[in-house]
């Protein structure tokens, strides 16, 4: 199996690591890569390829190449960090699994009528109906403020809103007076 095109003796030709500190330097320019990419020039088609450096310093260390499928994940969280004690390499398969095997986020109802919380991430949401939000916070109090204020104005939308077209936003904040609507109407008949 070939990784892009290129052996693993070419590629540690112009790059040197040190699993210890995970930097990576190019033995061309002399220059620590800083990026989490790297960019190798194939010598026959001239044709730039990208190369993950967290995968090539799994490679380097193993002195194997990876399945396309599997992916390298950082044991810290930065993906600056290659390290060698810091990469981990999951399997396809295991990644695909806890996708569908992931919990996800629903939101539960409160004391409150129109305030819900998320199960997983705690934020609480304000919403109109059952999928049209209002207004979200991770403080209950904000919430229930909010809540309170649009229940007061009396709005069809809130003030927040932002999951309407621009053009009802801008009505529901300015509506339209007795003589404009009067005017619309008599446009509409002479339509129709």
């Amino acid at each position: 199996m070939t990784y892009k095109g290129f052996t693993i003796e070419e590629i540690k030709s112009v790059l040197d690591y040190n699993p210890d500190t995970g930097i990576f330097t190019s033995k061309i320019s002399g220059k620590e890569l800083i990026d989490r990419t790297f960019a190798i020039r194939h010598p026959v088609t001239k044709k730039a390829d990208k190369l993950y450096l967290s995968r090539v310093a799994i490679m380097f260390a193993t002195d194997d190449y990876l399945d396309d499928k599997d992916r390298v994940s950082f044991k810290d969280g930065d993906p600056y960090n290659n390290k060698l004690d810091n990469l981990v390499v999951v399997p396809f398969k295991e990644i695909y699994q806890n996708r569908s095997n992931n919990p996800t986020n629903t939101y539960l109802e409160t004391e409150y009528e129109h305030i819900f919380v998320g199960s997983l991430n705690k934020m609480f949401v304000v919403r109109r109906g059952s999928d049209q939000a209002v207004y979200r916070t991770y403080n209950k109090e904000e919430a229930v403020a909010v809540m309170n204020r649009w229940l007061e104005s009396g709005k069809v939308k809130h003030e927040w809103d932002k999951s309407v077209p621009k053009w009802f936003r801008d009505y529901a904040e300015n509506p339209l007076s007795e003589q404009e609507i009067e005017r619309f109407d008599a446009k509409l008949e002479q339509i129709l």
